[in-house]
């Protein structure tokens, strides 16, 4: 069995497809088209991986499409989650596929399904005729790291910090960031990272005129190899709902996930040591959660 699955989206939302890649992986010879650096990490899974973003993929959502402008790898399905309200994504696959059958669902599942959405997409993959069992992914995505950890790196007692995310909603402004990382129950570590993507840099400034005594190693927007190589070496992680964060649970690594303005029931992270903190217009509260959460680690 060939699949070829198409989902153009943002680091956590492609990450979400792992549980059910992970399951698929020796049973089903998978292509992925997505987006960068999503598609990077579930490389392992897969047998070709496409940059949406390149080879003309944009030829879908145009109105005429040119379906020679993008690579088409030979499947015998596909199944898309391309946001798609008009049909037309669907429409230009069809036209390009000829008898291979195209199966469309909306990238997310509608906020009245009270249901995670790695369970979602893996249940939509179900659907498509993919030998996948949508619950026992995700509780294996809950009981073991289902990216490769590499266990040679060892355990460092490294605190990384993450106070980004796609969507600033969902942050916790940066004096919240400084208190947490200025905290004395933190101060055991031998060392904490603030990790900036690209979202946050333009925060570099503020926090590195803030933490410039206090010890605090700041890095901005690493490579894929290095960022794996920093969440590898650490002992915990702590952020927001973000890509950083699923991938860190993933990982295995001890995640400490603050909640703000999302749901935890659709994006927790899926890892093996995972915590949730909700969030609470009183940050007292918030912080004692993460100690709390800190001691169970």
């Amino acid at each position: 069995m060939k699949a070829f699955i198409i989902r153009p989206s943002a680091l956590g939302d492609t990450l979400l497809l792992a549980p059910a890649f992970y399951q698929l992986a020796d049973k089903v010879e998978l292509s992925l088209a997505g987006r960068r650096p999503g598609i990077d990490f579930l490389r392992p899974f897969l047998c070709n991986c496409l940059d949406f973003d390149q080879k003309g993929w944009h030829h879908l959502f145009l109105e005429k499409p040119l379906c020679e402008k993008y690579f088409m790898p030979d499947v015998d399905r596909v199944v898309s989650f391309a946001s798609d309200p008009d049909g037309r994504v669907n429409r230009a696959l069809r036209k390009s596929l000829g008898q291979i059958p195209v199966f469309s669902f909306p990238p997310f599942p509608t906020k009245e399904e009270k249901i995670h959405v790695a369970l979602y997409l893996a249940i939509c993959l179900k659907k498509s005729g993919l030998p996948v069992d949508p619950d026992r992914a995700i509780e294996e995505a809950k009981t073991r790291p289902i990216i490769n950890k590499d266990s040679s790196s060892g355990s460092k007692n490294i605190l990384v910090l993450h106070p980004g995310s796609g969507s600033k909603k969902k942050n916790h402004p940066p004096e919240f960031w400084i208190e947490l990382i200025c905290d004395k129950d933190l101060e055991g570590f031998d060392k904490r990272i603030l990790l900036l993507g690209p979202a946050e840099e333009e925060l570099d400034r503020i926090f590195a005129s803030e933490l410039s005594n206090k010890g605090i190693e700041i890095i901005c927007s690493p490579d894929n190899d290095r960022l794996l190589l920093l969440l590898q070496k650490s002992s915990l992680y702590i952020g927001h709902d973000s890509g950083i964060t699923h991938l860190a649970a993933m990982l295995g690594i001890p995640t400490i996930c603050l909640f703000k303005n999302s749901n935890p029931l659709q994006w927790a992270p899926l890892g093996p040591n995972v915590k949730l903190i909700p969030d609470s217009k009183y940050r007292s509260i918030i912080f004692r959660k993460i100690r709390k959460a800190l001691q169970m680690a």
